[in-house]
C-alpha cells in the first residue's frame, strides 16, 4: 500500500554499501515495478470493497467481530469477502518484500530497519491519533445500533466476552504492526545470515547462490512448490487464513505466513529477467485458482462457521495454501504482460492507495451503520457504500493529504505544487479537524442528558417522569420540584446496595411510595413481572418517577408501560426507546423493546384499536401465552420464552 513498500529499491551501489554488505547481484527488480505497482493498486480497491461487503454476508464471520450484519445477507458476499482474504494481504507482503535485499545489502539492515520504522510506525501513530479514534467512535455506535452493547457497557467500561476480545487492538492499522515485525524478522535473519558465512565468497558462489530463487520462481510448478511451507502452517492453525481480530499482540502463525511471502518477494527481487521466468503461465494460474476456490468454497464456508476436522480439515489447508500461491503469481504475470508503463492515473492512484487503505474503514463502517435500518437489497446497499467510500477517499487524498503535512507522515513527502490554493496546501486538514472537532462537541453537547446527567424527563406533565438513577440528594430535589409521590427503581437485590437506604429514609421523609422491581434488561420479563410492574403502574399515586441505572433500557420500558395504560397509541408510547434517551439500539434489538412490539403486532393481527383495559387482558392473558416477543439471535425463541415464563420477579415495595 505504501508506494514505497511495493516499489523496487534502489540500485546498489558499487562499492559495499552501509556495514561493509555487498552490492546486489542478479536482481532486476525495476522490471517488476509497474506490474507490482498495478497489482498492489487494483489490491487495494479490493480491500475497500472487502470490507464495504462484510456488512451483507449471509453468516457473520467466526473470528472478526464486525459492526454490523445486515438482514438481508447474501450467500455471494461470503464467497467475495473469503476470496479476497486469501489473497489481499499475501499480495501487499509480497510487494514489500522486493525492496528489501537490495536495500539491505546496499544500505544495511540497520538503515534498512530505520527506513521501515519512519515508513511504518509513523503513519500507524498518525492513524492511531486520528482515523482509529474516529473508527472506535463509529464502530461504538454500531454495536449499540445493533444490540450487541448499549450506553451502560461504554460508560461503566464492562462489555461482554465477544466485544471485550475485539476491544483493544489497531483495528485495520494491524497490517503496519505486522510488516514492520516481518522486516525486523527479515533484517535479523539476512544479518544471521552474513555472520555465520565462513570467508568471503566468491562471485560464481554469489551466483549460485541467487541462481536457487531464479530456478525456482522460473519453474511452471511454483505455486504448488511455495504452497508446501503455508500448507504446513496452515495445518499448524487453520485459521490463519481467515483470522483477523483487533488484538494488539500480533498471532504468530499469521506472522510466519505473511513473513513467507516477503521472504518470496525478496527472491523475486533476484530473478534474472523477471518478465521472462514470471510472466508464463499468469493466465492459467488465475484461471485454476477461480476453479480451485469454487471447488473448494463448501470446505471454506463450512469451516467459517465451524473449524473443520480430520481429512476435510487436511484437503481445505493445502486448497487453501494453493489458492494464495496461483492467485498471487497469477496477478503478477498477467500484468507483467498488460502493463507496458505507468500513466498519470496509474501514478496518482499508486501514490493514493496507501491513504485510502487508511482512511476508508471509517467511512465504510459509518456508510453501512448509516444504510442499516432502510429495507434496500443487500448488493445495492454495497455499490452504494463501496462507490462513496472510494469516492470520499480519493477526494480527501487530493484535497486533504497530497501536498500537506499529513501526505509528508504518510507517504514520507509530500507533493511539491507550483500553483499553490488560495488558503495554503494545510487548509485542507486542518478544515477537516475544524469540522470533525465541532461534530464531536455537538454531538456531547446533545447527548449530555445521558452521557453525564441525570437523564431526566418529563413524559406526562405532572404524572409521568423518566430518569437514570439519581443521587439521593437530586432525588430529594426532584421530589420537592415536582411533587413527586411514587418512585419506581430498576435493580437487583436493593439491600446490598448504600443508596437504596437514603432512597428510603428520602421517601419516608416526603411519605412518597418507593418500589424496587428486578427487571434484566437483557432478559423478555416474565409474565409474573408484567403483571407485577402493570399492578403498580396502575395503583401507585402520580406523579411517579421511574428509574433505572442509566436512564435506557429499564426507564424506557417502564415509562412506554405507563403511557400504554394512560391510554396511547402504542406508537406514541414506543418513542420512549428513542435516541434522545441513549437508546442507540431503538427497540428491535432490545428485549424489552421487543416485548411492546409483539403487543403492537397483536394488535394488528386482530385489528384491534389499543385501550388501556386490552392492554392489561393482554399482560394477564396473552403474553407469554399466545403471544411471544421475536428475538432474531435466539434460534428456538418460543422454547427459551417459555422457559422464561417460570421466572420469578423480586418486588419490594
Amino acid at each position: 500500500m505504501d508506494e514505497t513498500k511495493a516499489r523496487p529499491a534502489r540500485p546498489a551501489r558499487a562499492s559495499g554499501g552501509a556495514g561493509g554488505a555487498s552490492p546486489a547481484k542478479g536482481g532486476d527488480p525495476a522490471q517488476l515495478g509497474h506490474a507490482l505497482e498495478s497489482l498492489r493498486v487494483v489490491t487495494t480497491f479490493l480491500v475497500v470493497l472487502y470490507h464495504a461487503a462484510l456488512t451483507y454476508v449471509a453468516t457473520p464471520l467466526r473470528l472478526t467481530m464486525w459492526v454490523a450484519y445486515d438482514a438481508s445477507g447474501f450467500t455471494g458476499f461470503d464467497a467475495f469477502i473469503y476470496w479476497v482474504n486469501g489473497l489481499a494481504m499475501p499480495v501487499f507482503f509480497l510487494a514489500a518484500g522486493v525492496s528489501a535485499p537490495a536495500a539491505c545489502e546496499s544500505r544495511g539492515p540497520r538503515v534498512f530497519l530505520n527506513h521501515r520504522a519512519h515508513r511504518l510506525l509513523r503513519p500507524l501513530l498518525f492513524g492511531c491519533l486520528t482515523v482509529l479514534p474516529a473508527f472506535y467512535l463509529i464502530w461504538g455506535y454500531g454495536l449499540m445500533a445493533t444490540g450487541r452493547c448499549d450506553l451502560g457497557h461504554i460508560l461503566s467500561w464492562r462489555f461482554p466476552p465477544t466485544v471485550r476480545h475485539n476491544l483493544y487492538g489497531f483495528g485495520h492499522l494491524w497490517f503496519l504492526e505486522y510488516l514492520f515485525l516481518v522486516c525486523v524478522l527479515w533484517c535479523g535473519a539476512w544479518t544471521l545470515h552474513r555472520k555465520l558465512k565462513w570467508g568471503r565468497r566468491s562471485e560464481l558462489q554469489d551466483r549460485d547462490q541467487e541462481a536457487l530463487p531464479t530456478r525456482l520462481l522460473g519453474s511452471a510448478w511454483r505455486p504448488l512448490l511455495f504452497a508446501i511451507p503455508t500448507t504446513l502452517i496452515f495445518l499448524v492453525d487453520s485459521d490463519t487464513m481467515l483470522r483477523v481480530d483487533n488484538v494488539i499482540v500480533p498471532n504468530l502463525f499469521r506472522l510466519l505466513h505473511y513473513a513467507f511471502f516477503f521472504a518470496v518477494g525478496g527472491w523475486i527481487s533476484k530473478v534474472r529477467e523477471p518478465k521472462q521466468r514470471l510472466m508464463p503461465y499468469g493466465g492459467l494460474y488465475l484461471a485454476l485458482s477461480l476453479v480451485l476456490f469454487a471447488g473448494m468454497l463448501p470446505l471454506l464456508l463450512q469451516h467459517a462457521a465451524s473449524p473443520l476436522q480430520g481429512g476435510l480439515r487436511i484437503v481445505f489447508c493445502v486448497c487453501a495454501a494453493l489458492f494464495s500461491w496461483l492467485t498471487v503469481f497469477g496477478g503478477l504475470g498477467v500484468l507483467l504482460r498488460l502493463v507496458q508503463g505507468r500513466g498519470p492515473t496509474m501514478r496518482f492512484l499508486s501514490e493514493a492507495s496507501f491513504w485510502i487503505y487508511i482512511i476508508h474503514v471509517p467511512i465504510v463502517v459509518l456508510m453501512q451503520v448509516l444504510l442499516l435500518p432502510l429495507a434496500w437489497p443487500g448488493p445495492l446497499k454495497f455499490l452504494l457504500v463501496s462507490a462513496v467510500s472510494i469516492v470520499l477517499s480519493i477526494l480527501s487524498y487530493e484535497t486533504i493529504v497530497r501536498r500537506s503535512l499529513v501526505g509528508e507522515i504518510i507517504n514520507g513527502a509530500r507533493k511539491r505544487t507550483t500553483k499553490p490554493g488560495r488558503f495554503g496546501p494545510e487548509f485542507g486538514w486542518r478544515l477537516s479537524l475544524g469540522v470533525a472537532t465541532l461534530l464531536l462537541v455537538g454531538f456531547v453537547w446533545s447527548s449530555r442528558g445521558f452521557l453525564g446527567g441525570n437523564n431526566l424527563h418529563e413524559e406526562i406533565p405532572g404524572r409521568l417522569y423518566r430518569s437514570a438513577r439519581l443521587n439521593p440528594s437530586d432525588l430529594d430535589a426532584l421530589i420537592r420540584r415536582e411533587g413527586l409521590r411514587t418512585v419506581v427503581a430498576f435493580t437487583g437485590d436493593p439491600q446490598r446496595h448504600t443508596w437504596f437506604a437514603k432512597y428510603q429514609k428520602v421517601c419516608q421523609s416526603h411519605k412518597v411510595e418507593l418500589y424496587t422491581i428486578n427487571l434484566r434488561d437483557e432478559l423478555v420479563p416474565s409474565r409474573h413481572l408484567m403483571i407485577q410492574l402493570v399492578n403498580i403502574l396502575e395503583s401507585c399515586p402520580r406523579p411517579v418517577v421511574v428509574q433505572g441505572y442509566r436512564g435506557i433500557d429499564h426507564s424506557s420500558f417502564a415509562a412506554a408501560v405507563a403511557k400504554l395504560l394512560d391510554g396511547a397509541a402504542p406508537r406514541e408510547a414506543l418513542k420512549q426507546f428513542g435516541l434522545r434517551y441513549g437508546q442507540f439500539g431503538g427497540l428491535e434489538h432490545s428485549p424489552l423493546g421487543q416485548t411492546l412490539l409483539s403487543y403492537q403486532d397483536w394488535l394488528n393481527a386482530h385489528h384491534w384499536p389499543h385501550t388501556a383495559e386490552r392492554f392489561r387482558g393482554w399482560v394477564r392473558e396473552e403474553y407469554l401465552i399466545n403471544s411471544f416477543p421475536a428475538w432474531p439471535e435466539d434460534a428456538n425463541p418460543r422454547a427459551k420464552l417459555l422457559a422464561r415464563k417460570t421466572q420469578s420477579a423480586a418486588v419490594t415495595r
